[in-house]
This record gives structure tokens, sequence and C-alpha cells, in this order.
């Protein structure tokens, strides 16, 4: 899996996690992507950006493995959690192109982050990742010879979150 490297630092809290977004409703990630020890679970309020200018903290419960401190969300969770939320906000926003750019704190969400907020309330309280992988892609299973490469699986496109 190719690492994405981050330029500048949005949060001003030190990075917490490594994180990869799975595109795969089927696949659950019951185990590790890289040690494959069994994954736990762990809440976390994810902060994500929407395009053009908004930003909200999800409270959503990710796979994480301990040893390699690794967060997996499920994208199409995620979306539905965002469309349900934009449905009753701004309707304009569900299809966006979004970010998921790290993790707030919890007890600020608790306190402050429930609704939309300026990114200069959030920035404070905000957690980057220490390192995001790009969206996971599975491949094919099966037989192969040495010096072929296994064909990959494209994900299903989203459902709920499209213009």
């Amino acid at each position: 899996m190719a690492e994405r490297k981050k330029k500048a630092q949005f949060g001003a809290l030190p990075p917490l996690y490594k994180f990869i977004l799975n595109p795969y409703p089927s696949q659950h990630m019951s185990r590790c992507l890289f040690c494959e020890r069994k994954s736990g679970r762990r809440k976390v309020p994810l902060l994500i950006q929407i395009k053009p200018r908004q930003m909200i903290a999800l409270n959503y419960t990710c796979r994480y493995c301990s040893g390699c401190d690794l967060l997996i969300a499920h994208k199409h969770e995620i979306e539905h959690l965002m469309t349900e939320f934009f449905r009753h906000q701004m309707p304009e926003s569900i299809g966006n192109d979004y970010l998921i750019i790290g993790t707030v704190e919890k007890k600020a969400w608790r306190a402050d982050f429930e609704q939309l907020q300026p990114p200069a309330e959030i920035s404070p309280h905000t957690h980057d990742f220490k390192l995001v992988y790009q969206e996971l892609r599975m491949v094919l299973s099966g037989w192969y010879f040495d010096h072929e490469e296994p064909p990959a699986t494209e994900p299903p496109a989203s459902e709920e979150w499209v213009k």
C-alpha cells in the first residue's frame, strides 16, 4: 500500500494513529492489514473536511490495531452518517469531495463540536494522522504465476454520498 504524505499539519496537537479507508462494504477487517493480528474497535471523533468549506467531527467506531497503531474506517458507514447529518443541515453538501484529516479530542468534541464549526475553533483540539495510507485495494484471490500480478477488485460506487 502506498503512503500519502501530508504537506502541512492542520491540528495543533501531536499526530496520532496511522489511517486507512476501506471502500469495500462487505469487508469488515477483523484482522490488521499489516500484522494480521485481530483488530479491536476504537471510537474516536474523526475530523472530516467537506468541500467547499465545511468541517464536521463524527464520533465513529473504527477497527483498530494497537500493535500497528492503525485505524481502519469503513467508507460506506462514514458516508451514511454524513448523508444523514447533511440531509437535515445542508443537503447541497451531500456528494461533495471530502478528506478525513485526523481526530478531535473527545472532551472537546463533546463540549463544542456536535455542530459545524469553523476551522480556527477546531484546530487547537485536533490530532492529525501520523500517516495516511491511500485507499485500500483488494486483489482477486486465486492461483497466479510468479510473473503475474493479481487483478485488483474495484470498490463499489457510493450509493448515498452522491449528488
